[in-house]
């Protein structure tokens, strides 16, 4: 009897309680928990703060704030406030993505959505620009990564396109496209995608290849972070010295003769780089075209050139008849390429500006060591 009794007393007290109706991605703090503590989150307090501050957010954020371009999301927006509110001095890459991966996480699960997007707390605005001739098979995939990164800019440079090229690129909606029939020549779409992007940080990448966003945004996070030059560091992808082909060693000897033997062969002629917009509006947008002698120039005016992250970009080169086999074309032009930039150093150093030959023994030390 005291039991139904109970029973039905609690019954009319719940009957007389006004409830608030529940937004339907809204999730219970004990999934919260079981999903966005992982990867070690429990025992670092700083990633749990993320998570627990991206739950809020997510749980706060309208229906359809994943309509709009990523730059614009709740979730970039909420998490770059919440890192400049939270975090006084800026992390290192590492520390910052682990960050970033526990806030979305949280953010995720309280929306009830799952964003690919990669949230990064850039202070400047951030655009990249594509290079493409034919890249029908590859085109696609490289501006669908490049949508899960904050850029307010993708520009596609199609040249000499006799493929599906164009079309594809024309159904990502925020993607600007220059268009131009013929073929004009290799890297000089950069200098047109430069003139054309307003931006703090520019991403330059070609268009047969996608590179994963999560190897894109070291890239933006560092020339955010006060870099100039955001090089590609492809030295521990490189074999031993006595077995580099020709375009290998001009770059290293380019970086040698510059002062700058710690950057190895990395270069401005690899892909992904970034480059700061402070260097763009002072470098003529004609030099792109040259790569190293664009390098050289910004080594020698003092911008800050730093190789920030590895992406292996030799395994998914798309191979062509002028690319391959000892003295093909594009090797010739890139070996041109250095000479061009070689004789700028000498115009603005003159032959005594040259850094002093090393000794015999000092070469084959720092061959051994590459």
């Amino acid at each position: 009897m005291g039991a139904g009794t109970g029973r039905s007393t609690r019954k009319r007290r719940n009957s007389g309680r006004s409830r608030r109706p529940e937004r339907k991605h809204r999730v219970s703090i004990t999934k919260k928990r079981s999903s966005v503590y992982r990867g070690g989150t429990r025992r670092d307090p700083w990633l749990r703060r993320a998570a627990s501050a991206g739950w809020k957010a997510g749980n706060a954020a309208p229906p359809d704030s994943g309509a709009s371009a990523f730059h614009a999301s709740a979730l970039q927006q909420s998490f770059a406030e919440w890192m400049n509110e939270s975090i006084k001095e800026k992390p290192g890459y590492a520390r910052m993505k682990r960050l970033s991966e526990a806030y979305a996480q949280g953010y995720s699960d309280a929306a009830g959505r799952k964003d690919r997007g990669i949230p990064l707390p850039l202070r400047g605005s951030a655009a990249a620009v594509v290079c493409a001739s034919s890249e029908e098979d590859s085109i696609d995939a490289v501006l669908r990564e490049l949508e899960r990164l904050p850029l307010r800019q993708i520009i596609v440079v199609l040249n000499g396109c006799r493929d599906r090229s164009y079309a594809l690129a024309r159904k990502h909606r925020r993607v600007t496209v220059a268009y131009y029939p013929d073929l004009l020549g290799h890297d000089v779409g950069r200098s047109l995608g430069a003139k054309l992007a307003e931006a703090d940080i520019v991403l330059f990448c070609d268009g047969d290849m996608a590179i994963a966003a999560e190897d894109l945004a070291p890239f933006l996070y560092a020339v955010d972070a006060g870099c100039d030059v955001a090089l590609n560091d492809l030295n521990g992808f490189l074999p031993l010295f006595a077995d580099q082909d020709e375009v290998t060693r001009c770059k290293s000897f380019l970086n040698a003769v510059l002062s700058r033997g710690d950057l190895g062969a990395n270069s401005m002629t690899a892909v992904p780089h970034a480059l700061s917009g402070r260097l763009l509006r002072q470098l003529d947008p004609r030099h792109l075209s040259v790569p190293p002698k664009a390098q050289a120039i910004a080594v020698l005016e003092g911008y800050r050139v730093e190789a920030v992250h590895a992406v292996d970009v030799f395994s998914g080169n798309r191979r062509r008849a002028g690319n391959t086999g000892r003295g093909n074309s594009v090797a010739g032009m890139i070996i041109g390429d250095h000479a061009e930039a070689l004789g700028e150093v000498l115009r603005r150093r003159g032959v005594s500006g040259l850094k002093p030959p090393l000794s015999r023994k000092d070469v084959a030390m720092r061959r051994n060591a590459m």
